[in-house]
């Protein structure tokens, strides 16, 4: 059965990721054998980063009191307290986003645990959240020698944050509604995973766009998510997971300042558009990259690739692109300062 990307649904809170790197910047020089994968799970608890479901008694104290600090001892105890089935995948599970987005290197059989140069910016006091998000989903795309989840057989061929900007900029183009609506989101991009395919995936969102009616729109969720996972029966968690995921991804997605958020006082209807005073760079880059995946020979070539953090090459690095984008900012300025009427000393 085929399945949507996702980035990550352990950590739903991107900016959390550094308290988890920070964790395991004292791993580092280390193998990530077993023994460590615990360890690191046991020391996200003792930082108050992980919270167990089942807290005994006689440590409920330390989450009544947040000041109190946790040793090691008794957050060993509380997550062995837990029974799980296979104690090391917890420590897996918690690094995968690290892994994934190219903040460390830490897999079994893979050498010592290494914080990579993004990593370590992210780590720093004076590192900027907008770059640090932006420089690390550049570099996530699907497939990759790294990783196993997808696949290139199962149709894989994607820069999920190139294909995203990608596909909002020639929707633009072709309906007057700009950007997307949460349930565009959560439904067209988690299950966008080929790049070639975005001019299909439009047609459906244009499609979406003209059903009127709750019960209506209802019919072509669930006929949608029936072709994308191809299958008869469709679960209702199957749909679940797409606005998850979707969820889950705008939070990432909003941190590099190229998308711009609207949401409703509760923050549960949002709509996400290109950022207007990053256009000119979001055309520099859609010049540059189509949104399909880098092709890489073998694991190390790859892990060589996320760990240096001039990769990949930005179109503004050449100063003519660079001049063009300040010319826009400053244009986009003097027009906002005199639509709002502001009064510039």
């Amino acid at each position: 059965m085929r399945k949507p990307w996702s980035i990550s649904t352990t950590v739903r809170n991107p900016e959390r990721l550094r308290g988890f790197l920070k964790v395991l910047k004292k791993l580092e020089g280390q193998n990530f054998t077993k023994e460590n994968q615990i360890k690191y799970q046991i020391l996200l608890i003792k930082e108050r980063l992980y919270k167990p479901n089942n807290i005994p008694q006689k440590y409920q104290k330390y989450y009544d009191d947040p000041t109190l600090e946790i040793p090691f001892s008794v957050a060993k105890g509380i997550f062995e307290y837990q029974n799980y089935e296979d104690p090391p995948m917890r420590g897996r599970q918690s690094v995968n986003p690290l892994n994934k987005l190219g903040f460390a290197i830490a897999r079994e059989g893979y050498g010592p645990i290494k914080i990579t140069e993004l990593g370590n910016l992210f780590l720093r006091g004076d590192y900027d959240i907008s770059f640090v998000f932006f420089k690390s989903l550049l570099k996530l795309q699907f497939p990759n020698p790294w990783s196993k989840d997808f696949s290139g057989k199962h149709g894989f061929d994607i820069i999920p944050f190139i294909a995203t900007l990608k596909l909002i900029w020639e929707l633009n183009k072709k309906s007057k509604v700009k950007g997307l609506s949460r349930d565009e989101f959560c439904l067209f991009i988690p299950t966008l995973i080929n790049a070639e395919r975005i001019p299909e995936q439009i047609k459906k969102i244009l499609a979406y766009r003209k059903i009127s009616g709750k019960a209506n729109k209802r019919r072509f969720i669930v006929r949608f998510a029936k072709k994308f996972y191809g299958t008869l029966d469709i679960p209702e968690k199957k749909i679940n997971n797409l606005f998850d995921y979707g969820d889950n991804t705008m939070r990432y997605f909003r941190l590099t300042r190229y998308f711009r958020i609207e949401t409703d006082p509760l923050g549960y209807h949002w709509r996400i558009d290109l950022e207007p005073s990053r256009i000119t760079e979001i055309g520099q880059l859609l010049s540059k990259y189509d949104g399909t995946a880098f092709k890489f020979k073998d694991i190390p070539e790859y892990l060589d690739y996320i760990s240096d953090i001039n990769k990949p090459t930005l179109p503004w690095e050449e100063l003519n692109n660079l001049k063009n984008i300040a010319i826009n900012l400053r244009e986009l300025i003097i027009k906002t300062q005199k639509k709002e009427k502001i009064i510039l000393s």
